[in-house]
């Protein structure tokens, strides 16, 4: 079945919590159950179109949907994401910009030298909590903040570095920080 990320998160708007709902709370990303599509496709949106019948199909029988999964973390890895989304980074660093993908693909390569150069300055990355989830925040969108009495539009590595000494923000960087 195809799914654009493009028309749900970008068109929509939905928020990545909406299908991901356990994206705060777990160390992995739920894959959506059936259910979350049938709020809106039981309730009037494309209700007879042919390719949603899928998923007609999997609510009516009790199926899962059978899901391609792009992302996807090596077993000898630890990854969590709820510890990375409530520490301030945004889906976008890491998946790119969903919202406008037909098709999403690796916009990142998730080596990890790439995970170790986010770890060692995270402050580029660093974003507030509540903009987690929005893929076009940039830190031109945050209010200024006062410096030395002065109100200052922050860059990213200045906000990101006031983030990280507000939150206490330390990632690990040696092996068990990952490899469990």
């Amino acid at each position: 079945m195809p799914f654009s990320h493009k028309l749900h998160a970008g068109e929509l708007g939905l928020d990545c919590r909406y299908c991901h709902s356990n994206v705060t709370e777990s160390n992995h990303s739920n894959i959506p159950p059936v259910s979350t599509c049938m709020n809106c496709h039981e309730a009037g949106v494309k209700t007879q179109s042919d390719a949603l019948a899928v998923v007609r199909d999997a609510a009516e029988t009790g199926k899962s949907l059978e899901w391609v999964q792009i992302h996807e973390t090596a077993d000898y890895v630890f990854f969590d994401h709820s510890a990375h989304v409530n520490s301030g980074i945004g889906c976008v660093s890491c998946h790119g910009r969903i919202d406008q993908m037909e098709k999403v693909f690796h916009a990142e390569n998730h080596s990890m030298g790439w995970c170790l150069e986010c770890h060692r300055e995270p402050e580029k990355h660093l974003r507030p909590i509540e903009q987690v989830t929005n893929l076009a925040w940039t830190a031109a969108d945050h209010p200024p903040v006062m410096v030395d009495g002065e109100l200052k539009q922050l860059t990213q590595e200045e906000l990101g570095l006031m983030l990280k000494d507000q939150w206490r923000i330390d990632p690990p960087e040696t092996c068990g920080g990952c490899h469990r």
